[in-house]
């Protein structure tokens, strides 16, 4: 595991049993989800059979996101992946991490 990878698995387990509210924006694309946050586990790719899953922070527990009415839908699963591949952290605080993946630019924040 990478220390960027690192240091984001420990924040993440500094808030375990905390609501958690995580912005996703992809291309043009912006999802907010608010998840209690349970656990987080690392997924190594290396570790995997099936090639199309990279390494990534599991978040376990449960959320809901806004739909395009603005109202809170539970996710269909009790886990919520953040691919790490190209992982940066543009800045980190005791109440927010802001970063950036190949894929997506990331808010996490306390509520």
């Amino acid at each position: 595991m990478e220390q960027i990878e690192q240091q984001l698995l420990d924040w993440l387990n500094d808030h375990v049993n905390e609501t958690v509210v995580l912005e996703k924006q992809e291309l043009d694309d912006l999802d907010t989800i608010h998840f209690n946050l349970e656990s987080v586990d690392y997924r190594n790719a290396e570790a995997v059979i099936d090639e199309y899953l990279g390494s990534a922070l599991i978040l376990r527990g449960s959320g809901s996101t806004l739909n395009g009415d603005n109202e809170l839908v539970p996710l269909p699963q009790h886990n919520y992946e953040i691919a790490v591949a190209g992982l940066h952290i543009e800045s980190i605080r005791k109440d927010k991490v802001e970063l950036k993946t190949d894929r997506a630019k990331y808010a996490l924040s306390l509520t």
